[in-house]
């Protein structure tokens, strides 16, 4: 049973959330504070932001059952997200910041239709309930083991709370609060590896030798049997499309960098956010490593089960608080971050389209009406569809999820690299695509990292040859600027390259881009030395 000590410092931390809620929130007036912040966020906290929301609660226990069991080779399927980065900074993001969007599948349908947009908005809707679910699960599961109440009470609590302050702040309170459960997150994985290896008896280094011994430490797969998830080819191809619509093509990401000041605070934000995701990552995984030492390698019966376990069994009073509090800053994170975001697509791509007489601007209450009806939703889906599972919550998301993002992706780059493709092309592609991926996962017999790359392909091959065929509502010279190499010979041709010394064209190598391109290539490289 939790201690008061330790239930206090849950509680003051949950308050204290509302109470920055309530503060960032009083400064809003309208839709585009809600949503945008006026787009005048610092690109600090922006990139904090992003980073925590996909270092959610999921990672917190998911990431060390899942290297419990497979050692370090789950960092495989992060390791293209700094590749994934680099390309959107480096083709699209340019053309999404120059157009000064909303929403960004209202960028969509300005490039190819209604059709292609709403197939998007539905793509995105259903992935995020996927991911919020879980991001809801994972701490709600923590509650159950240590107070014994049921999920059905549980769940309910846990994504309340996180309505409340992101109903009280919007983006802002969602940004800031990101960057405060960062700091959270930190001191929770720290003061866990403390006490991991403090309870083992051995160093740091000592610990990581026991483990090399059990193979915990080989990553680099060159194998070519697609059942295999952590496989370098696997997460080379599957993983980085699977990034770049993460990172490119969802709103969850995309309306975060769109409240920055600037073009310099767009591409500081994606940097950082690269660099923190992927070394918290490594240092989650690490801790399922000192955990497979720490428990002579017991086997549990679900890999979320072993980071709950030491939480509940093996921290001292005081130490469970400050960790769960960790657990629920990863969750909510993610949950504030991904609701609003929900709610700004249902708004500017569904009501504001379809409902909004002479389609008005939706008021501030619409906006904040919306955020709570897709709390109710989410409660829902995660009683539907996570209690019972046994693998890791990572594995679990990722098959879900992977059936969506390779169509998604192809929408986007059709619309971006081609003048060709077309409305009615496109949504062929997608639905055609979504289909081929979904037969590739039920008969190949391949991992479900590979399907965004099957996606991707097929969407791309099938929306073309489509596109080729039916007519198009849009002429080329309307669409030009709204694809990458449109937008490029724009701003060339107009001699407006640079905003405050950084450049805004898109396909222009800098600072930027080969920054994220070398960390790319060296966790490669730090992956060889630590198994040597």
């Amino acid at each position: 049973m939790i201690s008061k000590i330790d239930s206090a410092i849950i509680i003051i931390y949950i308050l204290g959330l509302l109470v920055i809620g309530w503060f960032l929130g009083k400064e809003n007036k309208d839709q585009e504070d809600y949503f945008l912040a006026g787009r005048s966020m610092p690109w600090l906290p922006i990139g904090l932001s992003v980073a925590a929301t996909m270092i959610s609660a999921n990672s917190f226990v998911g990431a060390p059952g899942w290297a419990y069991n497979a050692g370090i080779a789950p960092f495989m399927v992060n390791i293209g997200v700094p590749l994934a980065i680099f390309f959107v900074v480096y083709t699209t993001i340019p053309v999404l910041y120059h157009l000064k969007l909303t929403s960004i599948y209202e960028y969509v349908e300005k490039r190819l239709g209604i059709s292609s947009r709403m197939l998007t908005v539905i793509g995105f809707l259903v992935n995020s309930i996927i991911q919020i679910s879980s991001m809801v699960f994972v701490p709600a599961l923590i509650l159950q083991r240590i107070t014994g109440w049921d999920l059905k009470l549980i769940v309910p609590i846990v994504v309340l709370s996180s309505i409340i302050y992101t109903l009280l702040g919007g983006i802002k309170a969602v940004i800031w609060t990101d960057a405060v459960q960062m700091v959270i997150m930190w001191c929770g994985l720290i003061f866990s590896m403390g006490l991991i290896l403090k309870g083992i008896g051995m160093g740091f280094f000592e610990t990581i030798a026991v483990a090399k011994e059990s193979g915990k430490l080989a990553a680099l797969d060159f194998s070519l049997d697609i059942s295999k998830t952590n496989a370098f080819w696997a997460s080379l191809f599957g993983g980085t499309v699977m990034w770049i619509r993460y990172f490119g093509f969802d709103q969850g990401q995309v309306q975060r960098i769109l409240t920055a000041k600037s073009i310099r605070g767009v591409k500081n934000s994606f940097m950082v956010s690269a660099f923190i995701m992927n070394i918290l990552y490594f240092l989650f995984l690490t801790i399922g490593i000192l955990l497979f030492v720490f428990y002579k390698g017991k086997e549990f019966t679900s890999s979320n089960d072993i980071m709950i376990d030491f939480i509940v069994n093996h921290l001292p009073v005081g130490v469970v608080g400050l960790v769960i509090a960790g657990a629920f800053a990863a969750a909510m994170s993610s949950i504030d971050s991904l609701l609003n975001s929900m709610s700004t697509v249902f708004v500017k791509d569904i009501y504001e389209r379809f409902f909004s007489k002479n389609h008005q601007e939706a008021s501030l209450k619409m906006s904040m009406t919306v955020s709570a009806v897709w709390g109710v939703v989410i409660i829902i889906f995660t009683l539907l569809g996570f209690s019972g599972t046994t693998k890791s919550v990572l594995e679990t998301v990722g098959s879900y999820i992977s059936y969506i993002s390779g169509p998604m992706c192809g929408a986007f780059f059709l619309a971006l690299f081609t003048t060709k493709a077309n409305d009615k092309g496109v949504t062929g592609g997608v639905v055609l695509g979504f289909f081929i991926t979904l037969m590739f996962g039920k008969y190949a017999g391949a991992s479900w990292i590979w399907k965004p790359a099957v996606g991707l392909v097929s969407t791309y091959s099938v929306g073309y040859l489509l596109s080729l065929i039916l007519p198009s509502s849009k002429t080329e010279e309307e669409i030009k600027e709204y694809t990458v190499l449109g937008l490029r010979k724009k701003l060339l041709d107009s001699g407006l390259v640079e905003e405050d010394g950084v450049s805004i064209v898109p396909l222009k190598m800098d600072k930027y881009t080969w920054t994220l391109l070398i960390f790319f290539l060296s966790q490669y490289i730090f992956l060889m030395i630590i198994n040597l």
